[in-house]
């Protein structure tokens, strides 16, 4: 994986909720709450990659980005679904960048990662930092994506 690869990774997602035509679920998340965790999960990890290089030992735990209230609140002040899809796309740029600015003395560094899904803690344990921004930029966004996808009408 390469800075372009993880950005552009984002860019169906992002063409998605552009096209917009989402319907609300029964039960789950709603096209807002699935774009908004997907921004606000990026920059967590943006966030714990760029204090790393700087020289700090942070931690990561996705309850900001899990939390329902929170992610409407910020679809709303990003101001929805058009707000949402610039957002992940700069999310995704920053998510790349941070990526890149890893070196061989910062990439391996061994996060300590806290992962909440409706309600349970799946992950409590270190993941290497490059790994877990590869692993946030294809398989957690493809789950995701499917999601998005199965909401579109």
């Amino acid at each position: 994986m390469d800075e372009d690869t993880i950005q552009t990774a984002f860019a169906p997602f992002v063409t998605a909720l552009r096209e917009g035509g989402f319907a609300v679920p029964a039960e789950g998340w709603p096209a807002e709450l699935v774009a908004a965790h997907v921004s606000r999960n990026n920059d967590l990890i943006s966030e714990a990659a760029e204090r790393i290089v700087a020289g700090e030992r942070p931690s990561y735990d996705n309850n900001a980005a899990v939390d329902d209230a929170e992610l409407g609140s910020y679809a709303d002040a990003v101001g929805g679904l058009a707000g949402l899809a610039g957002a992940v796309e700069t999310s995704a740029r920053r998510l790349a960048t941070a990526w890149a600015a890893l070196d061989e003395a910062t990439e391996s560094y061994l996060l300590p990662v806290v992962i909440r899904d409706s309600g349970n803690v799946v992950n409590d344990g270190p993941i290497p930092i490059r790994k877990f921004i590869e692993g946030n930029a294809s398989f957690h966004l493809d789950m995701h994506f499917g999601q998005l996808k199965a909401l579109q009408l």
